[in-house]
């Protein structure tokens, strides 16, 4: 059985005559909510009999909207699920939670609900200025092929985004604007994270004068790997591949059976009744990992050489394989053994191939050592904050200082310009790598940002595809990275306080309410009208002959 809960204004008197109010009527409504289930509403509207004023539960209002019959709370758990968590309105629809609500429905109350934040997040501005107190400004756009781009500004200490605007792309005069607005409100940042696009670093310098600008550690690394290796790495992938040697291997895999657990377990227990069914598992345990090699990390390139990993997994392989031929006994393991050898003969018996990982592995070694130098763990998150920049930047100058040396021995020609790459750009943006506040609280990289954005845009792709990601960006893009902030705890705290998101929405939702007749009232009077013409009788003037004929019958009948 559903229950009944009472809803009545907490006034008592007429705040005009104060005169004690009555009981004017009671309405009754079914309201299906997240936090407090599906219950019967008893609203005791009451009245002023001196002044006719009407008086209705403002509690009841912060719940619901006059007329709905969901309450707020599913309305921004709706667009929490979608906008945050990448659900689908049919999705959304089906939980339980949800109370029934249509997918149409939820698609409706969800658009509201990202319009009315924006409108929240720009009046509450002075709110978040407030409790930053003080804030490091990170900066960074996103955009998808011919689409406009869309920039955001956060605050790398609090993760509030304190602002977003479209823009054609990220030119200095942009990234100005967008700048300028954020100094109006929040004033100057203590310190700045960014890529580094010269259309930023120049914005920044010149909107903050004098703060600290600390460019991306990641960014200034992909970019030097990017310089010392590309062309290599890719040159080397271009002779692997006209080999055509994987899709051999593949072949070779495909042949042999799978894993055979009886003979694992008699491993397992220190003896082996078929050796040729072992030698076989151990070909294919050999082969499996060349076919799956794919870089030491998810950092991509320069950080993972997959060309050069590919290489070098096949001289191991190789080597192994040689091993196993002098103890292999069984004619089946001796072929596929020979077979396998014999394809990954083409690559590492191929002088052109074996130089040029030779010098791909030689200038690596250089790359890695400043990578070491920073603290770049081999695995794990490129983003972690460590605070003793002092250590790290003298290592990071040890470093250079033996590459320094390079350049006066009598070393190869590819090391000596890689040296001399690496030291350059080093000391070209060495002020920028180790920039820091009073407080040495700026992040060394700008990752939070990309995994903003990655975030946004996976959700886009789950909920649209990926054709129509680019344009619902362009269309929606700067709404829905402010509707981020609403998972963030202190946000939300901040913005709407102990009135809470459900109610602070309920104040503002009729602002978006459309105006104008009802969907059903709209359909009605176009059928009415296309009626008309087919029959006819659609008059230019509202003075047509019914009218007049119903007029004068009223005439007629107030005469006698």
């Amino acid at each position: 059985m559903i229950s009944e809960i009472i809803f009545r204004t907490d006034r008592t008197v007429c705040p005009q005559c104060h005169s004690r109010l009555v009981e004017y009527k009671t309405e009754r409504r079914t309201i299906r909510s997240w936090e407090m289930g599906e219950f019967t509403a008893v609203h005791k509207i009451m009245g002023c009999r001196r002044h006719g004023t009407m008086f209705r539960s403002e509690r009841l209002k912060s719940i619901v909207n006059p007329h709905c019959i969901y309450a707020n709370d599913i309305m921004i758990e709706a667009s929490m699920g979608r906008f945050i968590h990448g659900l689908s309105c049919s999705e959304i629809s089906e939980q339980g939670g949800m109370r029934g609500i249509s997918g149409s429905h939820a698609r409706n109350v969800t658009n509201m609900a990202l319009r009315i934040l924006s409108r929240i997040h720009e009046e509450s501005w002075k709110k978040l200025k407030g409790a930053m107190h003080n804030y490091v400004l990170q900066i960074d756009g996103t955009t998808d092929s011919k689409f406009d781009m869309i920039v955001v500004v956060r605050d790398s200490i609090s993760n509030f985004t304190l602002h977003a605007e479209k823009y054609a792309s990220e030119s200095y005069e942009n990234i100005k604007d967008i700048l300028m607005k954020v100094k109006e409100r929040f004033g100057s940042p203590s310190g700045s994270i960014s890529d580094m696009r010269s259309g930023i670093l120049t914005a920044l310098a010149e909107v903050f004068h004098g703060m600290p600008i600390r460019i991306c550690l990641m960014h200034f690394l992909r970019d030097l790997g990017k310089g010392l290796m590309v062309d290599m790495h890719n040159n080397l992938g271009l002779k692997i591949n006209r080999k055509g040697i994987k899709s051999a291997l593949k072949s070779i895999l495909r042949s042999m059976p799978d894993y055979d657990q009886n003979t694992l377990e008699e491993i397992e227990n220190g003896f082996c009744s078929d050796r040729g069914k072992m030698e076989i598992m151990a070909i294919r345990r050999i082969i499996e990992p060349v076919l799956s090699v794919n870089g030491s990390s998810g950092y991509g390139f320069p950080f993972s050489l997959n060309h050069l990993n590919f290489f070098t997994s096949l001289k191991e392989a190789g080597k192994l394989l040689s091993e196993l031929s002098e103890k292999a006994a069984g004619e089946e393991s001796m072929e596929l053994i020979s077979s396998a050898r014999k394809y990954i003969g083409r690559i590492v018996t191929d002088q052109s191939i074996v130089e040029t990982a030779k010098k791909l592995s030689e200038v690596n070694m250089l790359f890695q050592k400043l990578r070491f130098a920073f603290r770049i763990p081999e695995k794990g998150n490129l983003s972690d904050d460590i605070p003793d920049d002092a250590s790290i930047h003298d290592q990071c100058n040890t470093v250079i200082g033996e590459m320094e040396v390079y350049l006066h021995e009598n070393i190869a020609p590819h090391i000596i310009r890689a040296a001399k790459h690496i030291i350059e750009r080093y000391h070209e943006r060495e002020i920028m790598l180790f920039a820091n506040n009073a407080d040495g609280t700026m992040p060394r990289t700008n990752n939070g940002m990309e995994r903003f954005f990655r975030k946004i845009r996976r959700n886009v792709r789950k909920r649209n595809g990926n054709t129509a990601t680019g344009h619902v960006l362009a269309q929606s893009g700067v709404q829905l990275a402010l509707f981020q902030n609403l998972d963030n705890p202190i946000y939300v705290k901040t913005v709407f306080g102990s009135d809470g998101i459900s109610a602070v929405f309920a104040k503002r939702r009729e602002h978006f309410r459309k105006p104008g007749m009802t969907v059903s009232t709209v359909n009605k009077l176009v059928a009415d009208g296309t009626r008309m013409i087919l029959e006819d009788n659609l008059s230019d003037t509202p003075y047509n002959d019914q009218m007049m004929n119903a007029a004068q019958a009223s005439r007629n009948i107030q005469a006698a």
